[in-house]
């Protein structure tokens, strides 16, 4: 595993984009992604600016400054350093702004074939940035065997600032667009292909243009979230239609908050918890003042005796989908996101067509007992999954 992250300090290190210098943002990703050890070069005159540029790093002791990499190459100053040229780092050259997932696939392929260098070059017109991984002392000597590492977004980063004046906004749209590659593997199919689609420009215009926090947009989306469950519960096919389709618009919103903490990097845990814990509510306030809606018209008391039951079914999912996320080990990962996805919810589309067709009531009988039917086949599969993981591992 690579721990340690060689940076050739950028000339623009303290440009801001979305409002952070680009050598910390670099810094911060590497940090994400397990990088233990950082050595900065940079001339010793730059020193001081390049240590502002490093944002909250700035004093820490898992930096060490140097002018040259060259100065590792020679045994008595990589004692010194504590750094081992045989062990290997992923290296950074030029204005690089890039996202998680691409500093992720260079290192996969590291870990793919540890012994070669791999590298991936920036996707701007002068290719002016490189990522690099392998052994430290042949990334040093440019020697070993070399390959470009590219993926799904290659044509959009990483991107290197060149100097040009739109440069920092085109590597901001860049960035804001690949927020869609990195929640594809764990969305559902209509968040996928429709959802991220208007999400991530909203985010964009939000980082760019204003100054609202991802905690801003959780807490203003609960407040339209609960304003579409009262319309829901309005005896009147207009105003049930209309709460149907902002209930889709609240959906589309739910994805802004953890874009712009992304975009950010101003993911928090309390962040985290606000938003499910906001989720939450709303849906279960939705179906609420959905079944409420729905006696309404009809007149039936059944829906009221409904409404216990839903809730009793929606604790049972919250239930079950906590249990899902203790599964660890190796294949934890993969697990979650198959659980994100079928925990999404592409149900608001089915939702609209319902209202839009006045058969709401369809929709409040099947989640009643639907929810229980997804809280035991959940239950059930994390059981098999667990023992399958566990039985791995021996």
């Amino acid at each position: 595993m690579i721990e340690t992250a060689l940076i050739a300090a950028p000339d623009r290190a303290d440009n801001a984009v979305f409002g952070r210098p680009l050598l910390e943002r670099l810094m911060i990703n590497c940090e994400r992604a397990g990088i233990k050890r950082f050595v900065v070069a940079a001339p010793r005159e730059n020193y001081s600016a390049v240590a502002r540029a490093m944002g909250r790093f700035k004093n820490s002791d898992t930096v060490s400054m140097v002018e040259s990499f060259g100065e590792i190459l020679n045994p008595r100053n990589a004692r010194e350093l504590g750094i081992d040229p045989s062990l290997p780092c992923v290296s950074f050259s030029g204005n690089l702004v890039f996202a998680k997932s691409q500093l992720k696939r260079v290192l996969d392929a590291h870990d793919s074939n540890p012994q070669s260098v791999h590298r991936a070059v920036s996707t701007d017109h002068d290719c002016g940035g490189e990522i690099a991984t392998g052994p430290i002392g042949e990334i040093l000597k440019r020697g070993g065997i070399s390959n470009n590492v590219a993926g799904p977004a290659a044509s959009l980063l990483p991107f290197a600032l060149n100097g040009r004046p739109e440069d920092r906004e085109e590597a901001e749209l860049r960035l804001a667009q690949s927020i869609r590659e990195e929640s594809a593997h764990k969305d559902a199919p209509m968040a996928r292909w429709v959802d991220r689609k208007i999400s991530w420009r909203i985010s964009y215009w939000l980082a760019t243009n204003t100054r609202a926090t991802p905690n801003m947009v959780t807490v203003a989306n609960t407040m339209f979230g609960l304003a579409t469950a009262w319309m829901f519960s309005v005896p009147n096919y207009w105003m049930r239609l209309f709460a149907a389709i902002f209930f889709l618009i609240s959906i589309t919103i739910d994805g802004v908050d953890g874009e712009l903490a992304r975009l950010k990097m101003v993911e928090s845990d309390f962040g985290g918890k606000l938003d499910v814990l906001t989720d939450n509510i709303v849906h279960a306030a939705v179906f609420v003042g959905l079944l409420v809606g729905c006696y309404r018209v009809e007149h039936s008391r059944a829906y009221l005796y409904l409404i216990p039951l839903l809730l009793g079914g929606f604790a049972m999912c919250a239930v079950a989908t906590w249990r899902a996320f203790k599964i660890k080990g190796d294949q934890a990962a993969v697990w979650l996101d198959k659980v994100d996805r079928w925990s999404g919810r592409d149900f608001a589309y089915l939702l609209v067509v319902l209202a839009l067709i006045n058969r709401l009531e369809y929709f409040a009988w099947g989640t009643a007992f639907g929810t229980y039917v997804f809280a035991f086949i959940l239950i059930w599969i994390t059981g098999r999954t667990a023992s399958s993981m566990k039985t791995e591992s021996l």
